[in-house]
């Protein structure tokens, strides 16, 4: 699986101390797109999935995940792989976030059926769409323009993240790798 960066803890793509992870790979090339430097693959940055999972369990040590975020790039466009990768995290979180720019509609007609059934089998929250510039709000802290939905596999996740999209959009600077990295929902003119 082509995986860009991992960062721990977040607190600006969901509720609680999140484990992120960023897929390589989007076909969509939205204009202003907070990462299009995730767009072209790299087979350089491909990383078993086994290995993955053995790396985040060591990165996060003992402290504890409150919810995990995928996004990219766009994690759908690796689904065989993204669906491995979910089942094994599963085990470290019961709320996984994932970020696709295909709209729900659009997801179900490039995925298998089966391959649908497993990825909704162990995702909670799925934020669908994609980013288009002029519809950029400023306010929703879970997505990028007012298209993009928000759907839960697992109703028991809506009160926690109603709780958290009140709280309203923020961001949280890390510097990672040699860079300066701003992650959350950011506004148009950022």
């Amino acid at each position: 699986m082509q995986i860009d960066r991992l960062l721990f803890p977040i607190t600006t793509l969901g509720p609680g101390n999140r484990l992120v992870l960023w897929t390589i790979g989007c076909s969509k090339h939205c204009f202003n797109c907070a990462n299009p430097e995730l767009w072209n693959k790299n087979p350089k940055k491909d990383i078993k999935v086994s290995e993955l999972v053995k790396m985040i369990k060591q990165s996060v040590g003992t402290q504890r995940v409150e919810g995990i975020t995928i996004t990219g790039g766009d994690p759908l466009e690796q689904i065989e792989e993204l669906n491995n990768l979910l089942e094994l995290l599963s085990d470290i979180s019961n709320d996984i976030l994932v970020y696709t720019g295909y709209t729900l509609e659009e997801s179900k007609d490039i995925i298998t059926k089966s391959d649908w059934e497993s990825f909704e089998k162990y995702t909670s929250v799925l934020i669908d769409g994609s980013y288009v510039n002029d519809l950029n709000d400023n306010e929703n802290a879970l997505i990028g323009s007012t298209n993009q939905n928000i759907i839960f596999f697992d109703d028991t996740k809506k009160d926690n993240y109603e709780v958290y999209l009140h709280e309203g959009r923020k961001v949280q600077n890390v510097y990672y790798n040699q860079d300066l990295i701003s992650v959350g929902i950011h506004n148009r003119d950022q």
